[in-house]
């Protein structure tokens, strides 16, 4: 009786701990969704074919690359990520990767565009949330918990679930900006 005891105590434990860690990560954070026209940043990137799991790895590297390399500082780091990995195959999974570039820094782009690519996001209406950002965890808790509200939302509101999202890794404000681009009006006829 005392093991089922101690059992069930450590199982009390592990739930409160979980339960701690999902709330500290954001998700019981209510999302609120909102279209506007968002966009327009000038953004040195990668573009990526394959697992979209890899891409932290090489953001970082590129991010501390303009840091390093070019003295960049880098507040928002930035995927656009065009393929939807239910639909997918992970080796054919197509992203766009990297880092927005503060408009202080444009005098810098001549030097960046021999070494990386850059754009402009282009400059549309978003559905557009926000979550908190504290680390790792909360990209999986954005991945499961954002990700299906978002396409919920869509359906709702008969949007078209066309277009890219874009993830803002927003490191000054220590959060996590989601962008659905909107593409038309779904016709369900």
């Amino acid at each position: 009786m005392k093991s089922i005891k101690k059992i069930l105590i450590a199982l009390l434990v592990v739930a409160a701990i979980l339960f701690g860690f999902y709330a500290y990560f954001g998700g019981f954070n209510k999302l609120n969704f909102k279209v506007e026209k968002a966009g327009g940043e000038t953004i040195v990137y990668k573009q990526l074919v394959g697992d979209y799991s890899k891409n932290g790895e090489i953001m970082k590297s590129l991010s501390d690359e303009l840091q390093n390399d070019y003295g960049l500082k880098i507040t928002q780091n930035i995927g656009i990520y065009y393929d939807d990995p239910e639909l997918v195959e992970k080796d054919k999974l197509h992203s766009d990767i990297g880092c927005i570039i503060n408009i202080n820094d444009q005098n810098k782009l001549d030097q960046l565009q021999k070494n990386y690519s850059l754009k402009q996001t282009p400059q549309t209406d978003y559905l557009i949330t926000k979550i908190p950002f504290k680390g790792f965890f909360s990209i999986m808790v954005g991945i499961f918990k954002v990700y299906p509200a978002m396409e919920k939302y869509l359906d709702k509101n008969k949007m078209s679930d066309d277009g890219p999202i874009t993830e803002i890794y927003d490191m000054q404000n220590k959060e996590i900006i989601y962008r659905k681009e909107i593409i038309a009006e779904r016709d369900d006829d």
